[in-house]
């Protein structure tokens, strides 16, 4: 389209000047919903519109840019974990490193959030204003191209995450006695339940083949599920937040901590296999007396004889790995002496996990 077009009274300028339908307003919203592909299909003809065809090629252009901040920043990622797993000795200047890098990806995100948000207001508006770094981006059509491409990858995938979402989450009870596997977690994270059974998938669907239907419970971590997975478990997987040796759910509506006893060694005590837990108000005070071993409302929960392996998320339950070890003994005990990322977590559970229980019985 030539530029005299955009001079008063040329076409696209009558075009941008016209108000738009309450359907084209919502065509144009839509393909800031990811729907681009699919619209353009069922609809091609009124995409020839100047005023759908911006919003196509600008949602496209934003839809560009979360992928590309994934390219970016996952080499970061992987060099600040390499760096935790290597040089645990410098971990709290690696900490502090990777604070300023999680405040930068957060910028950049809440950056692309509002481009989208604003551009979504204006296709809501019926306006054909643009922001000139995404301007720029839509006029690039193998980025337009590229970011269709990926965008009708996503919605053919849609489906089959979501059949795979159900039939992972019928494979999880909530809390009941006498299950073999059980996942909790702190309900305050904000992952949903399914997204939950979909990290399990394998280990849950393996949990059946070794022990039958209703092998694995996946549910929140609070006091009583905690009582009852240490007295069925064979397998105990913590989904939680963490520090200094200990499991806590910081963000629950009650602050449950969980970790070994500090007083001496399992092995020099009668009825060795317990934990300790505690409904801790989550106050400075009272986390300086956790960590110095004084807090005195905890409760000692027995464990069962036959817990054969427990993993914990949080981050530097590490720090008190032969404590968790010696008051689990002879159950095998996966920690973090660092903080602990996605990635440990996906490795585990898509490849390590799945063999370990498969010697399990």
């Amino acid at each position: 389209m030539s530029c005299r077009n955009w001079a008063p009274g040329g076409e696209a300028y009558k075009a941008m000047s016209v108000s738009r339908s309450p359907l084209e307003r919502l065509l144009a919203a839509g393909c800031y919903f990811g729907a681009a592909p699919l619209l353009v299909q069922l609809v091609r003809s009124r995409f020839s519109d100047p005023f759908l065809h911006r919003h196509y090629a600008q949602a496209m252009a934003v839809a560009f840019l979360l992928p590309l901040l994934i390219v970016l920043w996952s080499p970061v990622e992987a060099g600040i974990v390499f760096l935790f797993a290597r040089f645990p000795e410098f971990q709290s200047q690696i900490t502090q490193v990777n604070s300023y890098v999680t405040y930068a990806e957060l910028a950049l995100l809440a950056v692309v959030f509002l481009f989208w948000l604003v551009l979504l207001a204006l296709a809501i508006a019926g306006s054909m204003r643009q922001i000139p770094l995404i301007k720029q981006l839509a006029r690039r059509s193998w980025i337009i191209r590229l970011s269709v491409m990926g965008n009708s990858i996503v919605l053919a995938l849609l489906p089959v995450v979501a059949v795979a979402a159900v039939h992972a989450t019928s494979l999880t009870r909530p809390s009941h006695d006498s299950a073999a596997v059980y996942f909790l977690y702190d309900e305050g994270i904000p992952v949903p339940r399914w997204g939950y059974a979909l990290g399990l998938y394998r280990l849950s669907w393996q949990a059946e083949r070794n022990w039958g239907k209703g092998s694995t419970v996946l549910d929140r971590l609070n006091q009583d599920t905690f009582r009852t997975a240490l007295t069925h478990a064979k397998v105990l997987i913590l989904a939680t937040h963490g520090g200094d040796g200990y499991v806590v759910t910081y963000y629950a509506p009650q602050t449950l901590c969980v970790g070994p006893s500090t007083s001496g060694l399992a092995s020099e005590a009668q009825n060795a296999r317990f934990l300790q837990m505690s409904a801790v108000p989550y106050t400075y005070d009272n986390w300086e007396l956790v960590k110095k071993g004084k807090w005195e409302n905890w409760e000692n929960v027995r464990v069962n004889s036959y817990l054969q392996l427990a993993y914990i998320f949080a981050c530097n339950a590490g720090q008190k790995a032969l404590q968790w070890q010696d008051r689990l003994a002879p159950a095998q005990v996966v920690t973090y002496n660092r903080p602990s990322t996605i990635l440990d977590h996906a490795r585990w559970f898509a490849l390590t996990g799945p063999s370990q229980l498969q010697r399990l019985r």
